[in-house]
């Protein structure tokens, strides 16, 4: 009888004990807190890839255009002279930096008292592929071929060609606008040394005066790829009012070869004062010939300038 009083008594006590240990677990509120989104980033320019591994890094300067970046080369002035600044555009396709005549001037001119500034060129568009349909081939052809038989097939078409020659011209419109801050640690006299269609390219830009006349211009091998432009090179060269040192290699070219002696004879014609041409042997495995050509730059450009 005992027991059974002890047992009830424990379950009373078991009961009434229940209700405060489920008050103990009860799980707490959680404050939650909403995240705020993130600022969506600002793109960064995209670094154009080259290898200048061989270089001085500070030699290595990048300008950026249209997000892009593009790389700069800088060398200062060498010596106690200190004339001003040579910008060097090399021929199209190429960099900064391409193998042959242009680099050899942009490393060897700062002993005359030049800093040089060696700018990445535009590119040139893709050789286009011309493909025939295999259900053509036997057929009976008509004016299949627009160009004459004498002139180099074109590259692209009339409408591509002339959209990416506006682009290029836009891209060096913008490069050049960026090199005076960069520059400036270079005071004096500004010669501007291009070849090829990059020279050709200028002209033009110079002629519509989409950038600003340095004060010497030489011009190597100059030529347009396309044949209208290129007819129209000599008199746009020709009516340029600065000192201008128009460089003819024989084995420039040909589109250039095909207007020397009119780019010469039109600047007698039109009483160019301050216009020169000369024919120098440019191989590209001769550096002696490279000296050559650098010696007659520096003295054209001492001498035209006025930085003597």
């Amino acid at each position: 009888m005992v027991r059974i009083l002890c047992f009830i008594f424990s379950c009373i006590v078991g009961i009434t004990t229940l209700p405060s240990f489920s008050a103990d677990t009860t799980t707490p509120a959680v404050n939650t807190v909403e995240k705020e989104n993130p600022p969506t980033p600002t793109p960064t320019p995209t670094p154009k890839k080259t290898n200048y591994n061989y270089l001085p890094a500070s030699e290595i300067k990048q300008i950026t255009i249209d997000n892009k970046q593009y790389d700069l080369l800088v060398r200062p002035w060498e010596g106690k002279k200190k004339l001003g600044t040579a910008i060097i555009l090399p021929a199209t396709n190429g960099t900064a930096d391409s193998p042959g005549l242009m680099a050899f001037v942009r490393r060897n001119i700062n002993p005359a008292g030049w800093a040089s500034l060696g700018v990445t060129p535009p590119t040139e568009p893709p050789t286009a592929n011309f493909a025939t349909d295999a259900t053509e081939v036997t057929s009976a052809g008509a004016a299949q071929l627009s160009a004459p038989s004498n002139k180099p097939s074109p590259k692209v078409k009339p409408e591509d060609n002339n959209k990416h020659q506006q682009e290029q011209e836009d891209f060096l419109v913008k490069s050049m606008s960026q090199l005076d801050a960069i520059g400036a640690d270079y005071a004096g006299k500004r010669i501007l040394i291009t070849a090829d269609q990059s020279a050709g390219l200028l002209i033009s830009l110079l002629s519509q005066k989409k950038i600003a006349n340095p004060d010497v211009l030489i011009v190597i091998n100059p030529y347009r790829e396309d044949e209208q432009r290129n007819q129209a090179l000599p008199e746009l060269l020709a009516k340029l009012t600065m000192p201008i040192l128009d460089i003819q290699s024989p084995d420039g070219h040909p589109a250039s070869l095909e207007t020397a002696k009119h780019r010469k004879t039109l600047a007698v014609t039109l009483e160019s004062p301050n216009y020169r041409q000369t024919t120098l042997a440019l191989n590209l495995d001769n550096e002696s010939a490279w000296q050559n050509c650098l010696n007659t730059i520096k003295g054209f450009a001492a001498r035209m300038s006025g930085a003597q």
